[in-house]
């Protein structure tokens, strides 16, 4: 079997090796690093496609001890030109991404820089590509003394589906809303809603799974008029609406996923503690008994608070680093008896 390595959003770590164990057979998880996951299979790349929760995907190519100091560079150089390369033929265009973390006398420009060229002593006729353009792309990580190459499996628009989708500020990375999904543990008999739907991008993700309808709203018509070009299913609902006042029936959706407003995306003078308190009323009212919510918030706390008082249980928690913040991922349930 070949050993890989999925890069993923620090904090989602757990999900994504929930998803590999589901959905990769046979599959044994080795280690598992802030930011990556590494496993062997020897399933198929299309298989290994499938892992929505996975930013990039990795074929380990070999892994080696590397000192600290600049002149074992040159140790670098020498480690990467004794690799096989036979599985690319002809001349080849090239790059390598390299980071590191350790008490290094170096850089990761240094590191990925002696990695070019040892590949290019081993093979005289690759040239280093652009940044944007290049035909193969390496990777070579240090952690401490651990070094890691590696062949880049996914290109760079994987995490975004490699769709054209139309994006709102502050949207949701696709990534993330697919373990939100995953968290949901969903069913073909759901009626799924997301109230504060955005672009549309958690609605886009939990269509990947078979679902009975799903409603989405915003109190932005930009941004439903967003969502509508980027779904254009006709088992999403899509309207205006303002999460405060649902037009929904009373104990009648099984899960709810939402990427709540942060403090600077509120588009009204009421503080956040009075919208969340509102908008936390709203959802444990449509909720079934049973049913599900996947929170992402920056204001955990209180969102606890509040489900406590609302008959909604705290399944798990999840804090994510995600562009400078460090938000929370909620999953809540709705007490049977309440």
């Amino acid at each position: 079997m070949n050993i890989y390595f999925a890069s993923v959003l620090p904090g989602l770590e757990m999900i994504l090796v929930d998803e590999i164990s589901k959905k990769i057979n046979p599959v044994k998880i080795v280690n598992v690093n802030r930011g990556k996951v590494f496993f062997y299979t020897n399933q198929s790349t299309k298989v290994l496609f499938t892992l929505r929760t996975a930013n990039d995907l990795f074929q380990v190519i070999d892994q080696t001890e590397i000192g600290s100091h600049k002149k074992h560079l040159l140790d670098v150089e020498k480690w990467v030109s004794n690799l096989d390369f036979s599985l690319f033929r002809g001349e080849k265009t090239f790059r390598v991404n390299a980071s590191r973390k350790g008490k290094q006398t170096y850089s990761r420009f240094d590191l990925a820089d002696a990695a070019m060229k040892g590949i290019q002593k081993k093979n005289p006729r690759w040239k280093i590509g652009a940044p944007e353009n290049h035909q193969i792309e390496f990777r070579l990580d240090l952690e401490n003394e651990l070094a890691t190459f590696s062949l880049r499996l996914t290109k760079a628009d994987f995490r975004f589906r490699t769709k054209k989708r139309d994006f709102m500020p502050a949207a949701l990375l696709p990534t993330v809303a697919h373990a939100m999904v995953w968290l949901s543990q969903p069913q073909s008999t759901d009626l799924v809603v997301d109230p504060c739907c955005g672009s549309g991008t958690l609605l886009a993700e939990r269509l990947d799974y078979p679902v009975r309808q799903m409603f989405g709203g915003d109190i932005s018509t930009k941004s439903i008029q967003v969502a509508r070009r980027n779904l254009g299913n006709r088992k999403v609902k899509l309207s205006v609406w303002d999460i405060r006042k649902l037009p929904l029936v009373e104990g009648s959706i099984d899960t709810i996923i939402s990427n709540l407003p942060f403090g600077k995306q509120i588009e009204t003078r009421e503080k956040m503690e009075e919208f969340l308190r509102k908008a936390m009323i709203e959802m444990s009212r449509v909720l079934k008994a049973g049913g599900k919510a996947i929170l992402l918030t920056t204001n955990p706390e209180q969102i606890l608070l509040l489900a406590k008082s609302l008959s909604l249980s705290c399944d798990q928690t999840y804090l994510l680093s995600l562009k400078g913040l460090l938000p929370t991922l909620v999953v809540l349930k709705k007490d049977k008896e309440a």
